[in-house]
């Protein structure tokens, strides 16, 4: 009785290598959409959170008939503390009445940028904790427009931006979105803004009043026009 054999013939080296430049092909078509697609789907995420922050800080302004101070400044300027959730003492303001404990938001979360790298503006990291901790500050991944305090939604005569991704140091504003920010406006409405300069290319890294900023001044203003 004879008995077959079957013989496989096995992959060449050449033949291996066309396998392998196929697959490297392969992923470096598909990997830049995927990423794309999931920054996409981030950003999306954060425009989502802006319009949440604004809906609980309608919630808070109903309530209260007035939006809660920005920082501890009788003129609250229009640079310092815009991120301020806890500043080491206690939660009563900029964003700390909507997350602190009990407070209206259901999570934290959502004052964060998904996109943002900046561990002084990320969720609980050694240098912004959360939990909060006393003594010190944690800041939220989103800035608050000065200047609202006592005041109620029925005094705007006009839409204005509310709140924003980082204004900040132009190489701050490049940890999140690159070239430009999300913002949410006294309407509810929420949009991305192509930065037109101002917000990468400033002087904010010189030396400058911390407390009344012509520039931050003049980027809350380009907010305002790009939104209506």
């Amino acid at each position: 009785m004879k008995t077959t054999r079957s013989h496989r013939r096995a992959f060449t080296l050449i033949e291996l290598l066309v396998v392998v430049a196929i697959i490297a092909l392969l992923i470096s078509i598909i990997l830049p959409a995927f990423n794309k697609a999931r920054t996409q789907a981030r950003s999306t995420q954060c425009l989502s959170r802006l319009k949440a922050i604004f809906v609980a800080s309608t919630l808070y302004v109903d309530d209260q008939q007035r939006f809660p101070r920005l920082n501890n400044d009788p003129d609250e300027g229009s640079w310092q503390y815009n991120y301020l959730i806890y500043d080491g003492r206690d939660f009563e303001h900029c964003f700390g009445p909507l997350a602190k404990p009990n407070g209206i938001m259901e999570g934290v979360e959502q004052l964060y940028c998904p996109l943002q790298t900046d561990p002084f503006h990320r969720l609980s990291t050694d240098v912004n904790p959360w939990p909060a901790r006393r003594n010190m500050d944690t800041r939220a991944g989103y800035g608050r427009r000065y200047h609202l305090t006592g005041k109620s939604l029925s005094q705007f005569r006009r839409h204005v931006a509310y709140a924003a991704d980082l204004i900040h140091l132009p190489q701050v504003v490049r940890t999140a979105h690159k070239n430009g920010v999300n913002v949410v406006y006294t309407d509810g409405h929420a949009q991305w803004v192509q930065d037109p300069g101002i917000l990468t290319h400033n002087d904010l890294a010189k030396p400058f009043d911390p407390m009344d900023n012509p520039i931050v001044k003049k980027i809350w203003n380009m907010l305002d026009d790009a939104g209506r």
